[in-house]
Formats: structure tokens, sequence, C-alpha cells
């Protein structure tokens, strides 16, 4: 006859002792987890919170590769609230905010801690034309032209004011100029500068106070266009089969080139004056 195991009381006390001992070493582990989830949440708030990892004002920002513009200028322009916490910060979004709203190709954001500052790296636009409006002066009617600022190639206006570093640089300004007023010309600025700048014909200056006819001021002479249309790629290359007409015409003597109709272009020439012939007297 087989008789069952019998558990003895010994043995029963030692299993409860050591469930007792698994259910205390469980909860010490999730004691442990619990304080470690505080204790990083804890010194997390207090990086955070820290004043020494705080940009507090824009002398905190390194600027490099700048030309163009200040550092001033570029500090002030920089979307930042002061003070910003440095762990909050990301440099790409931060970057990507400047680039729409400075005249940069590329910027680069770098955070460092010790001691706390942003290091900003930047690749300016250059301007190609400088961009002048009518000004009627207080002390005569007359109308002047102001300087106002610079455009670059993608139709993007800048104020004169951030390019500070460019008026010391006369070499670096653009010798294409335009006139009038930059809601005018800046929605047509982009296709416009793209086929002057592959013209034959050199054009020094883009007269546009005018939108019912923009004037060019060539080396051939100056040249009515009429209204911006999409004829003016046409009529920019009548102006390139009319260059040699200096030839036959002399410079000085051309009051413009009239290209409002490119397949009947005309030339207004100056009156010659007439020579009075001296008197022979007997």
């Amino acid at each position: 006859m087989i008789y069952p195991n019998v558990v003895s009381t010994t043995e029963l006390k030692n299993r409860r002792r050591l469930l007792e001992k698994e259910r205390r070493i469980r909860l010490l582990i999730s004691l442990f987890r619990l304080g470690a989830i505080l204790g990083f949440t804890t010194i997390t708030f207090w990086y955070v919170t820290l004043p020494h990892w705080v940009i507090r004002d824009s002398k905190q920002i390194e600027i490099e590769g700048n030309e163009l513009m200040t550092v001033d200028e570029i500090r002030r322009l920089i979307p930042l609230k002061y003070p910003q916490s440095i762990l909050k910060l990301s440099p790409q979004e931060l970057a990507r905010r400047m680039e729409k709203k400075m005249p940069v190709e590329k910027v680069v954001v770098i955070k460092e801690f010790q001691p706390p500052r942003l290091k900003i790296r930047l690749k300016e636009k250059p301007p190609v034309a400088v961009a002048f409006s009518p000004k009627i002066s207080q002390k005569t009617p007359q109308i002047t032209l102001e300087k106002v600022g610079y455009l670059d190639a993608d139709g993007v206006f800048v104020d004169k004011k951030f390019y500070q570093n460019l008026e010391k640089q006369r070499e670096k300004i653009p010798q294409l100029k335009i006139i009038g007023w930059p809601q005018t010309y800046l929605p047509y600025w982009q296709e416009v500068y793209h086929m002057i700048e592959q013209s034959p014909v050199k054009i020094n200056t883009i007269d546009w106070r005018n939108p019912a006819n923009m004037v060019l001021l060539t080396e051939i002479g100056t040249v009515y266009i009429g209204p911006y249309t999409s004829k003016f790629p046409e009529q920019l290359m009548v102006l390139e089969k009319m260059k040699s007409i200096t030839r036959k015409i002399p410079r000085e003597r051309i009051v413009y080139i009239d290209l409002m109709a490119p397949e009947i272009p005309s030339i207004k020439e100056k009156k010659e004056e007439k020579k009075e012939g001296k008197y022979a007297g007997s």
C-alpha cells in the first residue's frame, strides 16, 4: 500500500517565509523603481530650472559667419524670448525660424552648457540689387530717390539697416538698381531677375515707378517695356538683336528704345540741331 506524501508543519512554515520574503523583495523593487522615477523627475526639473543653465539675454549668443550683417542686428532678430532654458530649446526649430526671418541661406545652432550659451553659425544670402523708392522732399516739391534696402535673387526685400557691414564694403554692393515701390515689383522679381541676369545686354537699372511702363537703363540706352507681361522674354531677345544699332545711331542720339510692341520696335532719336551758316558780307 502506497501512502501519499505528507507535508510537515516545518515545510509549510518555510514556504510561508519564502513567499513573504519574495513579497518583500517585490515591494522593495517597486519602491526602488518609484524612487528612481521620482528622483529622475526631480533632477530633471532641477536642471531645467537651474539659473545657471538659462540664456538670459542675447549677449550669451555667439555669432559666426556674418559678413554683411552686424552681430547686434542678428542678435536683435533672433526669435527667442528671454530668459530661455537651454534644455528646452530646440536648435533645429530655432534655425528654421531664423532662416524664415533673416536673409540667410543656412543656420546651425549649437548649445553649450559650460558656460551656458548658444553658438550660431550662418551663411548669408548675398543681395543682387539695391532698392530705391521715390521720396518727396519737404523743402522742395522735387521728387528724390531714397535708398531703402536690398533684394536677393529669390525676391526677398531686406531693409538697408540689416546690412550695416555691407555699407562699409562698397565693393560688395550690387551694381543693379531697382526703383519703385516693393509691393509693385516683389511678386515678379525672382523671374525678372533671372531673365535680366542672362541678358547679353547689360542692364544697370530697372525703373518700375510706373506699373504701366517698366523702364530699363541699359548699355545701349533707355528702353521702354510697358507693363510687365509674358512678353518680357521676347522683349529682351529683341533688345539683344538691337545691340548693334549703336553702330548706326550714336548712343548719345538715342532718347529711348520702344519695345512695348516687340514685333515692331522703334527708336526715338534726338532731333538734329540746325547749324546756322555764317553770313559772308561783301
